[in-house]
């Protein structure tokens, strides 16, 4: 019997804490309808992680200098997420960029990890749709 990821179930778990706390919000991708707001979010979740975590930080992993671990992150992870949460600034707050950035790095810890980005596309596909249920209602 395979031994269970208890980092992956901390990374399904953890948002559940914060979920509660988003404030309510009338994004435009809620406007269409509920259907669409759901296609909407995992496209760009599919999108978002072909991008940043399958391109940029795959990219980044096969350069030396982006190899070596900074506080148990490889530094492509870092520079990754940093892009990530930066390309957030145009749709959201500035006080929501660290928040992308730590989700960030949790996609990236996990890409990674399982050395592919199916885990990291489920993960934010998940985080997504707890956001809109959660700040829909």
């Amino acid at each position: 019997m395979a031994k269970p990821d208890y980092r992956l179930l901390a990374a399904l778990l953890a948002p559940l804490l914060v979920w509660p706390w988003v404030p309510a919000w009338n994004h435009g991708v809620l406007k269409a309808g509920l259907l669409s707001a759901v296609v909407w979010l995992v496209s760009i979740s599919i999108l978002e992680e072909v991008l940043f975590r399958g391109f940029l930080q795959g990219w980044l992993l096969g350069r030396v200098s982006f190899k070596p671990k900074l506080f148990n992150l490889s530094r492509a992870n870092w520079l990754s997420s940093l892009a990530f949460a930066l390309a957030h600034v145009w749709a959201h707050a500035l006080l929501w960029v660290p928040g992308y950035f730590a989700v960030g790095l949790v996609l990236g810890y996990f890409r990674e990890r399982y050395r592919g980005i199916l885990v990291p596309v489920l993960l934010h596909c998940y985080y997504n749709l707890g956001l809109l249920y959660f700040a829909s209602r």
